[in-house]
């Protein structure tokens, strides 16, 4: 029977709930978000005495960080050569490593806490369809090894068969060194060991209003308050109206995934033969992988959300077309959500005018990164020397005619999908 909640939180292994607020609390932070950034923020906090209070309007990891593929991929949504272009090469290999240590973060936080997440090396595979791509992916790999110190492949022909059994795919981009991982499991298992440091989580709480009194903040919801004298955004695709500037800088872009019904051990092993992560390249990428519990999941974009079923439905011809022997198979489950982009394609970590903090934009990379950004936060708000100052010295730039954020969304989405199809 078909599910529409995640595969995910059909599978997760973490059940604690926390409270809604009804009260009126204090505390030295508070959080607006209970998903990657926001829990990995007052995780950090809490190891140094910090006292947090994090408000969910939903349940923990109900944005993003419970509905994305589960992977931890190397990088940036900006390439090697456009990191280079832009901050010079020596900010560009140091940008490069952040990006290695968020998945090394992760990876080191689960296995201290013993959050089980299925976090696997695994390595991914950049995708495309057109044998001319192998020049720009040449291009990348030499950048990479010269300036990044770190060896990535181009593949075709059988190389390329080894890694995705498919005719559909003529070239393709090997990285090693990324991640597979469950995401729901990570931020809720991170979110009771967080807990249990003396956070304290409220789920079911929409912050509806936000105040700042002297030097204080005040967020209250339907039926509680939090004063604190510093406050977190870590919301990002979720904004929202909820602050200005933020609701200006992000751009709230839809994404879909379908998941089989578990499959056949052999006949993953036949079609994704070294379980890595796959996505294409286009203007609008496809992403797919092989999960915990045997299935592939799929996943691509939409011109608007909530999503429509033509966009599920074209989801399961996508990943016909690129495996035919999957033809007939059920889906057991299809979802959506929304992450978070800015202009420059690149996330930002900044404060509002009246002195909130907020990180926003990963452009799907906010898988790993936003583990690392939580830190980067705490080390905001503790006046700690920061591990990277690349994001805050990154101002968030107003979306041109941001009040129609729908309507330029939906054109630049049928515009990337003309362009798609011609090429």
């Amino acid at each position: 029977m078909l599910k529409t909640d995640t595969l995910w939180e059909a599978t997760t292994k973490y059940k604690r709930t926390y409270p809604f607020l009804s009260d009126h609390v204090t505390a030295d932070v508070v959080i607006i978000g209970g998903g990657f950034t926001g829990i990995a923020a007052s995780y950090y906090l809490q190891k140094q005495g910090v006292r947090t209070v994090v408000l969910e309007q939903h349940t923990i990891g109900w944005g993003a960080s419970g509905r994305n593929g589960g992977m931890m991929n190397t990088g940036y949504k900006l390439s090697a050569s456009a990191l280079i272009n832009r901050w010079g090469v020596d900010e560009a290999k140091r940008l490069d490593q952040y990006a290695l240590d968020s998945i090394q973060a992760v990876e080191r936080i689960a296995s201290e806490h013993q959050i089980d997440c299925s976090i696997r090396k695994s390595g991914h595979v950049a995708l495309s369809k057109n044998k001319k791509k192998a020049k720009d992916f040449e291009r990348e790999r030499e950048l990479i090894l010269k300036h990044f110190n770190r060896e990535v492949e181009v593949l075709t022909d059988d190389a390329l068969q080894q890694e995705v059994n498919s005719d559909f795919y003529q070239v393709g981009f090997l990285d090693p060194k990324s991640y597979g991982f469950h995401p729901l499991n990570y931020v809720r298992g991170l979110a009771e060991v967080t807990a249990d440091l003396g956070a304290e989580i409220y789920e079911q709480t929409k912050a509806m209003d936000i105040k700042k009194s002297g030097q204080f903040f005040i967020v209250s919801s339907e039926k509680g308050k939090v004063t604190a004298k510093e406050l977190i955004f870590a919301t990002d695709g979720y904004s929202n109206k909820i602050e200005p500037e933020l609701h200006k800088g992000v751009l709230p872009i839809s994404s879909f995934l379908v998941a089989t019904e578990k499959l056949d051990e052999q006949l993953l092993s036949t079609l994704i033969p070294n379980n890595r992560m796959l996505f294409d390249t286009i203007n609008l990428t496809n992403y797919f992988r092989q999960t915990p519990d045997s299935r592939i999941i799929f996943g691509g974009s939409g011109i608007g959300y909530p999503a429509k079923k033509k966009y599920f439905n074209e989801l399961y011809s996508k990943l016909t077309t690129v495996f035919p022997e999957l033809s007939g198979v059920s889906i057991d489950y299809q979802w959506g959500g929304l992450i978070g982009a800015t202009i420059d394609k690149f996330p930002v970590i900044g404060r509002t005018t009246q002195g909130a903090y907020y990180s926003v934009g990963y452009t799907g990379h906010g898988a790993s990164q936003s583990t690392l950004h939580g830190q980067l936060l705490a080390q905001c708000i503790l006046r700690e020397e920061r591990i990277n100052k690349t994001f805050e010295n990154t101002p968030l730039k107003s979306i041109p005619l941001y009040n129609q954020k729908k309507f330029l969304v939906s054109s630049a989405n049928l515009y990337f999908r003309l362009l798609d199809k011609l090429n």
